[in-house]
């Protein structure tokens, strides 16, 4: 077993830093992650704007936050869309069974449909797809083929030896679901309140103050889900036909460090996470109350917290 660890881990060391940065899977998710973050901080301002606005509350100020919010958070949503796409492709030609479960697809299929919703496995009670946009997604035409895990399954032990090498086939679907549901909506949001801004007489109605408020959390949403079906995707392995999770147990860490530094990171988390929600709530809640002169030319902007 230790041979097998430190040779795995000797194939899996970093010689070529170059060879990093020229990674295929870098430069299709490093994009998503960036264009994210973008749509994350935009559905943040976007979000404060609209509570600010149905409460009628510094409303030029709130309605030009809005209108930037709007902006970045479409700009970014839509772009999120576009390298997502470019990532599928890339994963369906690297990791083909993390599509493959991600559909509940066990069969390969030309074309290939895209599952709208599926209940059970391979013989499901419900399986409704969109004839060939799964291929669409892979390749960028409404034909190819595309693997399923039983094909995959078999193909994987005979080069990797025998072995379980499909991932939680429902986590995966329903990971990937919440995650394209969740950009989606977001989409649909920020397009909507760009229309609401065109209007003459611009007003926000609470109904949709209290949805935009709430769509604070969609990008959340489709972060955390995302990276949950990359990371669990790639079971069984640590390292991609390097090295298996099974092979990846440390001898010398016990089950009481395990525990010690787990319960150790929740809490240190939980703190951050904690002071964090409070200070973006009693910030975003503060509203901006003057822009004085400080005798010298400056301007700065003064907030007044805790006004509801």
């Amino acid at each position: 077993v230790g041979y097998v660890i430190n040779e795995a881990a000797r194939r899996a060391e970093m010689v070529d830093f170059g060879a990093l940065l020229t990674n295929p899977t870098l430069w299709v998710a490093f994009p998503h992650t960036f264009f994210s973050g973008l749509t994350t901080a935009g559905f943040f301002v976007l979000g404060i704007s609209a509570y600010h606005l149905i409460r009628k509350q510094n409303t030029e100020f709130f309605k030009r936050s809005f209108q930037i919010g709007a902006v970045v958070g479409l700009i970014g949503s839509v772009l999120v869309a576009v390298t997502g796409h470019t990532q599928a492709q890339h994963m369906v030609a690297t990791q083909p069974m993390k599509m493959a479960a991600a559909e509940k697809l066990f069969e390969t299929e030309d074309p290939a449909g895209l599952s709208i919703l599926t209940v059970g496995s391979e013989d499901p009670l419900v399986d409704l797809r969109i004839p060939g946009a799964l291929s669409f997604l892979s390749y960028n035409r409404f034909e190819g083929a595309v693997l399923g895990i039983n094909p995959l399954q078999e193909s994987l032990s005979a080069e990797y030896g025998e072995g379980n090498y499909v991932p939680p086939v429902e986590l995966m679907y329903w990971s990937f679901r919440i995650m394209v549901g969740a950009g989606a909506a977001m989409i649909a949001l920020a397009g909507y309140g760009l229309i609401r801004l065109r209007m003459k007489a611009f007003s926000l109605p609470k109904l949709f103050g209290q949805i935009f408020l709430l769509a604070i959390s969609l990008p959340y949403l489709a972060n955390s889900f995302g990276w949950i079906m990359t990371e669990v995707g790639r079971t069984p392995w640590t390292v991609y036909g390097l090295l298996k999770l099974d092979d990846s147990i440390s001898l010398n860490v016990g089950t009481g460090q395990l525990w010690l530094s787990l319960v150790g990171y929740v809490l240190i988390y939980g703190i951050l996470m904690a002071a964090d929600i409070y200070l973006l709530t009693k910030f975003a809640k503060a509203g901006p109350l003057s822009v004085e002169d400080d005798g010298e030319g400056e301007t700065g902007l003064s907030f007044a917290v805790g006004l509801d």
